[in-house]
């Protein structure tokens, strides 16, 4: 097998690489714009397994000839080029991977099934923690109690790492914005519609992780569970996302301030978006040099009835966020050879729960039907 990784040397990307590198001998190929960020990377593993090519992501020729002859092309950069790259792989005759698209994106994607099946390969879609893990989740729980009316997802983390900055910015800094203000989908009484951002506040008992209080964020999964599981019963969907409240004042504060618009500044001669210039900052924040001690808990509920969640521990190294995103996928693009159906498809209609569970636990994280280990 050959893996083509895209953003490989980003936040999620090293620790796909990482755990690609660590469970299986296959080749590994390390791509993006930065080929000097690639390249430092890749030799980090003194292995000849892994490579580092740069490739322009926008440049559709490029990237094609890239990607082809290898086995599954792993797509760890933003999700706005999804659509371009999934169309690169379709002209490659490649399998291929994602993080998530966002709920329109996804939709998007999910229109290219007919080309994935005519060429005998499949795309997996929102191969993460969530989307991802949670998809799977609400598979397996699909398959133990066969109806129900409603499915809440979200997720908690507790964190006792002594950090030497004054914040933490967890994952890409654009998609955590998209999530603050794009409209979020909810699935209410058979009908899907969009709220208003920051709206459907509800507070959630974690356990030992505590009280949360979640808001309403536009996520992947309800692109696609609706639909998944009309036939179980499903009439309501609900996605929240749950931060402490310092951290939720700060990314208001930049959106209050106009930080994360997409108007374009001329700065030296050169245009340059706002948000672009602010992601650039807020790349300093990301955690370094520092051991880190979190948790991070996903939480599928149906009818309050049944609840799968899932438990992750950092490493010392990654957060647990960044793991329980990278593993999922690594994990999905080792199952690709192991998939009979043929096109593009969300987690929940193409994964063995059972499987992905077990190689989950392989690795560290932890699956719960209710308060029992699988």
């Amino acid at each position: 097998m050959k893996y083509v990784v895209l953003g490989g040397y980003g936040i999620i990307g090293k620790a796909v690489v990482r755990d690609l590198f660590r469970t299986t001998k296959d080749d590994i190929i390390i791509a993006g714009r930065d080929k000097e960020k690639a390249q430092s990377y890749a030799k980090l593993f003194h292995s000849s397994r892994i490579t580092a090519r740069y490739v322009d992501i926008e440049n559709q020729s490029q990237l094609t000839l890239l990607v082809k002859g290898a086995d599954v092309v792993v797509n760890c950069v933003q999700y706005y080029f999804n659509i371009h790259i999934m169309k690169c792989c379709l002209q490659a005759k490649t399998h291929y991977v994602d993080l998530g698209g966002l709920f329109h994106e996804t939709r998007r994607q999910l229109k290219l099934n007919d080309q994935f099946r005519k060429i005998n390969r499949v795309a997996v879609l929102g191969c993460g923690s969530t989307p991802g893990i949670t998809n799977v989740m609400a598979a397996y729980g699909a398959q133990k109690i066969h109806h129900f009316h409603s499915i809440d997802i979200t997720f908690a983390d507790r964190d006792s790492t002594h950090y030497n900055q004054p914040f933490v910015l967890p994952y890409s800094f654009k998609t955590l914005i998209d999530e603050y203000t794009k409209a979020p989908a909810v699935y209410r009484q058979g009908k899907l519609f969009f709220a208003k951002p920051g709206e459907g506040v509800k507070e959630y008992n974690f356990g030992s992780f505590g009280k949360m209080r979640g808001f309403y964020s536009l996520h992947s999964e309800l692109a696609t569970l609706p639909s998944s599981f009309k036939k179980n019963g499903l009439k309501n969907c609900e996605f929240r996302v749950t931060f402490p409240e310092e951290f939720n004042a700060v990314i208001k504060t930049l959106i209050n301030l106009g930080l994360t618009s997409r108007e374009e500044l001329n700065v030296d001669g050169k245009n340059t978006s706002i948000i672009d210039m602010t992601a650039k900052v807020m790349d300093q924040f990301i955690p370094s040099k520092v051991t880190i001690k979190d948790e991070e808990l996903l939480r599928v509920a149906f009818d309050e009835k049944l609840i799968m969640s899932a438990l992750t521990k950092s490493d010392g190294k990654y957060p647990a966020g960044v793991i329980d995103t990278a593993v999922p996928c690594s994990i999905i693009a080792q199952m690709i050879p192991t998939i009979e159906k043929k096109g593009a498809f969300p987690p929940e209609t193409i994964i063995n729960p059972i499987l992905f569970f077990r190689e989950l636990k392989r690795r560290g994280i932890k699956v719960f039907e209710n308060k029992r280990e699988l």
